[in-house]
């Protein structure tokens, strides 16, 4: 490897529009781009960092030629590099790496590499060979998951959305290791060799669905993990390939670099998304890695830390452990830090923005990696091209010196040719060996379990009737224990539909609740009584001025002159007036009885509901038992089987080992009896004279 340059971490910030949520709540922006700078301000914070878009700042599609696309040509020429996300939930992480890849919808920073990656491929393939390998991971409450791996995940949904796994036993789990030149490695994890974009483009949409998604308050596709996606790009390069007089063999150059892409899932508060449950502990976990990342960062972020080499806090969580390399080690990295405009958001904004800042201090030290006999034979062209050179600017020396030379050159060709071979060979060895180490894995653990039956089958060519039937009962059970098992699974999986369905109703049945559960009985009935009684006193108001008018029509009508005839008018259209608001007045009082009446019969709906929503959850409660008490059952039935079937082994072997006793027996007998026959015939026929 050539020596380490330091170079500091890059700092993106990308900021998202406001979206239809915030805009609804009225939302503004608290984040300010000053114009022509990469710089942030949020209230009397102001931080500077390389590159700014979003808002008023750089466009967002300028993001992967700015940042992305000098580390895929890095990629080529064996440099490490990491592209990192970080940002409260909602704020665009998943959008910008393109790890929601579905469909072939192609959005983000992931998506793009893999176009830049194949396009700088078919130009350089008639000069290189390459090699590529993906892998997709993700950290799910501190727990390794391999997303390409089919045959072992398989993503199940409960009642309450949550995403799990499944993991067969004769899987093992992947572990983290760290091998003697420090680089961090995951064992068990799944590497897919690919050639085309649309197999790498497979590859992310098959790990993007098995995904640990949910829903919150915040974000309705909330990602409840850590997604890491790794590209292995492995070149053999050509070197002088004009110079025909050169070994084939020292013209090449070996490469293998990896390019990490990663998605951190959102930092998130319970009280703003609304998490309880399985989901509130997915909070957990993912708040405590992304503590222990912050405090990795501080740790590195801080030059007088650095300087007294304090302790680097990597082993805190796996996965400070995974990216040992890209902060603080052999990478180039890229951190984007997504951040909402929303006044909303302020605080959580603002400690991203100072995340991101600590970010910018930390020093990585990338280097070219080479294969370690690569590396050698560079070395050793080196040092022919300097005898050679030597030897031509001598000319007219010596000629013992020059056959010193000459046998110089011809054992380091030789030392050359030989290291290359066992290089083929390795490389050759190693993709056997790596799809053979998935089946002895499964295969050791099968045949632990079906030893006592081979043992069995291969005993019962020599051994006598009793042995057979032994062995038939032993296979006979075996099968019985297959099909109980697939019972058991069979019923598990009913028992889980039917919770399901009694989770979709009574989440159906309380979001009906809350319609009726939102207005106060009480209040109402008092509301509308109020307004009765007032409608009441009012019309019996309206009701007296009218007998007072007509009293006073009727005096009138005894006297009739010309004012009393004007008096009699005015008063007429008074009791018209009046009668108008009579009838206005009982119409209303019949429209706030009709309203009463439905308030009463909704009322009686609300109870018929709140009793459904009782008799599911008691239902609920009672499968939850059953399923509780079959799995027991189970338990409890596979245990005394598993120790019947220790017993039958163990008397199987003894009834084998005095088989072989009495076949032992029986043959010093027949031996015994031979010798006493033949001393018979001896003795009967006396020797010839």
């Amino acid at each position: 490897m050539e020596a380490a340059e330091d170079c500091c971490v890059k700092v993106a910030v990308h900021i998202r529009p406001l979206i239809g949520d915030e805009k609804l709540q009225g939302c503004k922006d608290c984040v300010i781009v000053v114009t022509g700078k990469p710089q942030v301000q949020i209230g009397t914070h102001s931080f500077t960092f390389d590159h700014v878009y979003g808002s008023t700042g750089s466009p967002s599609s300028a993001m992967f030629d700015e940042c992305v696309h000098p580390l895929v040509d890095g990629l080529f020429q064996g440099y490490n590099a990491t592209v990192l996300a970080y940002g409260q939930t909602g704020s665009g992480k998943t959008y910008t790496m393109g790890t929601g890849f579905k469909d072939g919808f192609q959005t983000g920073l992931i998506p793009q590499v893999m176009n830049s990656l194949f396009s700088k491929i078919e130009i350089m393939k008639h000069q290189t060979e390459f090699q590529l390998h993906v892998s997709f991971i993700e950290i799910h409450k501190e727990e390794v998951r391999d997303l390409l791996d089919s045959a072992s995940i398989s993503k199940s949904e409960n009642g309450n959305g949550h995403v799990g796994k499944v993991t067969l036993p004769g899987k093992p789990p992947i572990q983290i290791r760290e091998n003697s030149s420090g680089v961090i490695t995951l064992a068990g994890s799944t590497e897919v060799g690919v050639s085309s974009l649309k197999e790498m483009a497979a590859c992310l949409e098959q790990g993007s669905l098995s995904r640990a998604t949910g829903s919150t308050n915040m974000n309705n596709q909330s990602s409840r993990s850590h997604a890491i996606f790794t590209i292995t790009l492995e070149q053999m390069r050509k070197l002088n390939p004009g110079d025909s007089n050169q070994n084939e063999s020292m013209s090449e150059e070996y490469l293998c670099a990896k390019l990490h892409l990663v998605d951190l899932a959102g930092s998130e508060r319970a009280k703003r998304t609304g998490s309880d449950g399985l989901r509130f502990k997915e909070g957990v976990h993912i708040n405590k890695g992304l503590l222990a990342l912050g405090n990795v960062i501080s740790a590195l972020g801080d030059e007088k830390k650095r300087k007294e080499g304090v302790h680097v806090p990597y082993r805190d969580s796996k996965l400070t452990r995974l990216l040992q390399d890209s902060l603080g080690g052999n990478s180039r990295t890229v951190m984007i830090a997504c951040i909402s405009p929303a006044d909303i958001n302020a605080e959580e904004t603002l400690n991203t923005l100072k995340y991101a800042n600590r970010a910018r201090n930390i020093q990585n030290k990338p280097v070219v990696n080479r294969d370690p006999i690569s590396n050698e034979m560079l070395k050793m062209r080196q040092q022919v091209e300097y005898l050679q050179a030597e030897l031509c600017a001598r000319g007219g020396g010596s000629s013992s010196e020059v056959q010193v030379l000459k046998e110089r050159i011809a054992w380091l060709e030789a030392t050359n040719d030989d290291l290359c071979r066992e290089l083929h060979e390795y490389r050759s060895r190693c993709s056997v060996v790596e799809q053979c180490e998935t089946e002895i894995q499964v295969g050791d653990i099968c045949a632990m379990k079906n030893d006592g039956l081979k043992r069995g089958l291969q005993s019962m060519d020599s051994s006598d009737y009793q042995m057979a039937e032994t062995i038939t009962g032993d296979s006979k059970e075996i099968d019985e224990e297959a099909a109980k098992e697939w019972e058991h699974k069979l019923l598990q999986d009913t028992m889980d539909k039917e919770l399901n369905e009694l989770n979709k109703r009574l989440e159906q049945k309380e979001s009906e609740m809350k319609l009726f559960g939102g207005l106060d009985t009480v209040a109402l009935k008092q509301h509308f009584g109020k307004k009765i009684m007032e409608l009441e006193d009012e019309k019996k108001t309206v009701q007296q001025e009218r007998d007072r008018l007509m009293a006073e029509v009727e005096n009138l009508n005894a006297t009739s002159d010309g004012h009393t005839q004007k008096l009699q008018d005015i008063h007429a259209q008074k009791l018209k007036s009046l009668e108008a608001q009579i009838l206005d007045l009982k119409k209303k009082q019949e429209n706030q009885v009709q309203l009463l009446k439905q308030k009463q019969k909704s009322d009686e709906a609300a109870r018929r509901l709140q009793d459904e929503i009782q008799f599911i959850k008691a239902q609920k409660v009672q499968l939850q038992q059953k399923i509780k008490q079959e799995a027991e059952q189970f338990r409890q039935w596979k245990f005394s089987r598993e120790k019947e079937l220790l017993q039958l082994r163990k008397e199987g072997r003894r009834n084998e080992y005095e088989r072989h006793k009495l076949q032992a027996l029986n043959q010093r007998q027949k031996m015994v009896l031979r010798f006493f026959k033949g001393r018979q015939k001896r003795l009967q026929w006396p020797p010839r004279g």
